[in-house]
This record gives C-alpha cells, sequence and structure tokens, in this order.
C-alpha cells in the first residue's frame, strides 16, 4: 500500500474486520438474575472491554488528528454541518459522496462519542458502519 496520512488508520481495517473487537461485560440482563442489588451485592454496570486492535484505532484516528490540524476533527460536528450534513446518525449515515474530511470526521465521532455512549465502538462496528467507512477512504485514497 501506498504511504498516506491515512495509512496508519487503513492499515488496522483488516485486523478490525476479522479479529475481535470487543465483548460487553455484565449485561444488564445477567447482572439482575445474578445479582440482589443490593449495598452487599450492587448490580454491577454493564461495560465494553475492547480489543487492542481497537485501542490501536483510537490511536490512530487521535494521532491522525494531530498530524493534520487543518482538518479540525475536533469539531467533528461542525465539519460535517459544513459540508452539508445536518441530520448525523453516524451508524446509519450515507458516505458515499463523503470526502475525506467528512469520514475522518465520523472517525473522530465515533472515537469522542464513545466517552458518552460505553459500547458505540462496538455497535458501529456490528452494524458495518466503519466497514463502510474504511472502503469510502480507501476509494478516496485510490482515487487520489
Amino acid at each position: 500500500m501506498t504511504v498516506t496520512k491515512f495509512s496508519e488508520l487503513l492499515q488496522l481495517e483488516e485486523e478490525l474486520m476479522n479479529g475481535s473487537v470487543g465483548e460487553v461485560k455484565n449485561p444488564i440482563s445477567e447482572s439482575i438474575k445474578e445479582h440482589k442489588g443490593t449495598v452487599d451485592d450492587p448490580i454491577p454496570f454493564p461495560h465494553v472491554i475492547y480489543s487492542g486492535t481497537v485501542r490501536k484505532l483510537v490511536r490512530a484516528v487521535y494521532n491522525f488528528n494531530d498530524a493534520n490540524p487543518d482538518y479540525d476533527l475536533y469539531n467533528y460536528m461542525n465539519v460535517l454541518q459544513q459540508h452539508g450534513y445536518t441530520d448525523i446518525d453516524i451508524l446509519s449515515i450515507d458516505v458515499t459522496e463523503m470526502n475525506e474530511k467528512c469520514i475522518m470526521a465520523l472517525f473522530m465521532a465515533l472515537v469522542c462519542g464513545e466517552r458518552f455512549y460505553d459500547g458505540l465502538i462496538l455497535d458501529a462496528m456490528e452494524k458495518g458502519s466503519v466497514k463502510r467507512w474504511f472502503r469510502r477512504l480507501k476509494e478516496l485514497v485510490t482515487d487520489n
């Protein structure tokens, strides 16, 4: 593969698509059955344990942002809105016409969104969103 500013991210695609992404620990349906919900036996909060590959993805997105401040990815919602995307559901948004800046804004939205919605990355992987983003980014890199 030709080295581009997207190389670190694109190199993770196969590993992400073919490997373990993560797993939910303490799903609420199981925790309610196994714990009483008392002070002595609280119901543990469900959370996701991500694989090392997902942690590499997060690092790659932040590394890209640091190396390309002109993309202004911390303002990912503004980036998407400036390109005409106003009703933004990152899990189902159509990326077929997006440019590389918008695709990277989606990756940043995913990484930042995980802080507020535990399991967002897992959902995006399971629903094929990240796969679509990788596919579109590869098209853009190949075309240039």
